[in-house]
C-alpha cells in the first residue's frame, strides 16, 4: 500500500510536497486524517489481523486508491505518511530465524520501482542528523524505510536481518561496545600476476604466497581476541583463507553464547574478493563480494587495477543495535557511487571498513563525511599492506573509529600503534572500547601484542 501510493511521485514532487509540509502541525494533519479517516482505519484494523484484508474491504481499498490517483497529491503526500505511522514496526510473525535474508516487505517492488524495508534506528541519538534536514518521505516515517530502484544503480540491495540484540553491554545512563581491530602481521605477501590487457594494466591477486603462516597467525590472534568476548571483531582485507574461515567457525561454534560478530579477512581467489560476516555460534551472516576494484600505483608511477571480476550486489545487515550496517572492502568506501548508495539511499547508520592499502588519508577524508549523518564507522589497515606501497612503508594511522558526536574532538579517533615498526610474531590487535553515556560518546583504545 505504502509503496503503491509513494510511486504515484516523482523524486521533484517527493520533495516539493515535503517543503509544503515541513511547518505543519496538528490542525493541518488532522484536516488530512478527517479526509481520509476510513481509509485509515481500515489499514489500522488490518495491522492487528497480519495484513489480511477480506474481499469486501479489498474492493474498498482498490476504488478508494482509483479515487486517489486523481486526487490532490497535496493531501496524499501527507497520507502516505499517516499510513506508514499506522503500519505496525517489522514484528516477529515474519520471522524465519535470528539470521536471515529479507527481500522488500512490499510484493510490488518490481511494479511500483520503490522497495519498502524495515527501518531500524540506532541506539544513540540522531536528533542532529544531516538526515532529519532532508525532503523525502524517509525523514517523516517511523517504522520503515523506502528506496527507489533509480537510487540503487548501478547497484543491488542484498538486506540482511538480525533479530536479536547482545553486541552493546547496556550500563547506567547508556551502553558500551567493545570492539577488536586486527592487522595481524606486517609479512603476508600477496600472490598477484600483473597483466596487460587491450584496456590497461591491471593487477590479480589469487591468494596468498605464504598461505599457511597467514592462515596460522589470523588464527592464532582470533583464539585470543575471541576469548576476551568483544562485540565486534574485524580483520583486514586480503588475509583469509578458506581454512582460516573453518577455524573461526569452529571456535565461534564452541561458545554459542558469545555475542559477537567478526568480520572475517576478506579471501582472494578465483578473481573475486570476498568478505564473510559471521554472527554468533559461527552462523553466516552474509557474503559480500567487492564491487569497486582498487587503483595502485607502481614504483615507476604507472597505475595498475585490480582485476576483479566486481559483483553488482551490496549486502547490508539490518539490527536493533547499531541499525544498518553496511561492510565495503576497502577501495568500495571510496568510491563515490558506493558511497551515495550505502548513505544516501539506503540510510546506513553503522559502516565497517577492511582494507589492504598504501595510503589512509582517503580512508580518512571519506570518513569525514558521516559525521553528519552522526554514524558509527570503523576502520582497519594491515601492515602488510606496505608490500603495495610505492616506498615500502606501512601507512599510519592503522584504523580509525569515528562516532556519532558533534564535538570535533571525538570526530575521528586514530587507533595508532606502539610497537615502533617490530611486528609481534604471536598476537597484535586493537582494543576499542566505546562508551555511550548520557548521550555523549567516549572511546578508549589499547594496541594489544604479545611475542
Amino acid at each position: 500500500m505504502v509503496a503503491y501510493l509513494i510511486s504515484m511521485f516523482t523524486k521533484e514532487e517527493e520533495r516539493y510536497y515535503a517543503i509544503r509540509w515541513a511547518t505543519a502541525d496538528e490542525k493541518h494533519i488532522g484536516r488530512v486524517i478527517a479526509t481520509y479517516r476510513n481509509f485509515l482505519a481500515l489499514i489500522l484494523n488490518a495491522s492487528a489481523n497480519e495484513y489480511r484484508i477480506d474481499e469486501i474491504n479489498s474492493l474498498y481499498l482498490n476504488r478508494e486508491l482509483e479515487r486517489l490517483e486523481k486526487g490532490n497529491k497535496e493531501d496524499i503526500f501527507r497520507l502516505v505518511i499517516e499510513v506508514e505511522k499506522r503500519t505496525d514496526m517489522y514484528s516477529s510473525w515474519q520471522n524465519r530465524g535470528v539470521i536471515y535474508d529479507l527481500a522488500p516487505l512490499n510484493e510490488n517492488a518490481g511494479e511500483t520501482g520503490i522497495a519498502i524495508y524495515p527501518r531500524i534506528r540506532p541506539l544513540w541519538d540522531t536528533d542532529k542528523s544531516e538526515r532529519n534536514r532532508e525532503r523525502r518521505f524517509n525523514t517523516s516515517f517511523t517504522n520503515y524505510m523506502m528506496v527507489r530502484a533509480e537510487d540503487v544503480l548501478p547497484f543491488e540491495i542484498v538486506m540482511h536481518y538480525w533479530n536479536d540484540r547482545g553486541v552493546l553491554r547496556a550500563m547506567e545512563g547508556g551502553w558500551s561496545l567493545r570492539i577488536a581491530l586486527a592487522p595481524v602481521m606486517d609479512d603476508a605477501e600477496l600472490r598477484t600476476e600483473e597483466r596487460d590487457l587491450a584496456v590497461g594494466y591491471t593487477v590479480g591477486v589469487d591468494g596468498l604466497i605464504n598461505e599457511q603462516k597467514v592462515t596460522e597467525g589470523v588464527l592464532r590472534v582470533f583464539d585470543r581476541m575471541f576469548s576476551e568476548e568483544y562485540g565486534i571483531i574485524v580483520f583486514p582485507e586480503a588475509l583469509g583463507t578458506e581454512e582460516a574461515l573453518v577455524g573461526i567457525k569452529d571456535k565461534m561454534r564452541e561458545h554459542p553464547e558469545f555475542c559477537t560478530f567478526v568480520m572475517a579477512p576478506t579471501i582472494c581467489a578465483d578473481g573475486s574478493n570476498v568478505l564473510v560476516v559471521l554472527g554468533p555460534g559461527g552462523v553466516e551472516c552474509l557474503r559480500h563480494k567487492k564491487t569497486s576494484p582498487a587503483i595502485l600505483i607502481t614504483e615507476d608511477g604507472r597505475e595498475e587495477r585490480e582485476d576483479l571480476l566486481f559483483d553488482r550486489q551490496v549486502h547490508l545487515l539490518i539490527t536493533h543495535e547499531l541499525g544498518l550496517v553496511a561492510f565495503p572492502i576497502c577501495a568500495e568506501l571510496l568510491d563515490p557511487d558506493f558511497y551515495r548508495l550505502i548513505v544516501n539511499a539506503v540510510l546506513v547508520d553503522t559502516i565497517i571498513c577492511a582494507s589492504f592499502s598504501p595510503g589512509v588519508k582517503a580512508f580518512h577524508d571519506t570518513l569525514l563525511k558521516g559525521t553528519a549523518a552522526r554514524l558509527l564507522q570503523l576502520y582497519i589497515n594491515t601492515c602488510s599492506a606496505k608490500t603495495v606501497s610505492r616506498n615500502g612503508q606501512v601507512a599510519l594511522p592503522l584504523g580509525f573509529v569515528q562516532v556519532p558526536c558533534s564535538d570535533e574532538e571525538f570526530q575521528i579517533r586514530t587507533v595508532d600503534r606502539e610497537c615502533m615498526g617490530e611486528c609481534s610474531k604471536g598476537i597484535c590487535y586493537f582494543d576499542i572500547t566505546i562508551i555511550y553515556k548520557n548521550k555523549e560518546f567516549h572511546v578508549e583504545s589499547l594496541h594489544k601484542r604479545c611475542a
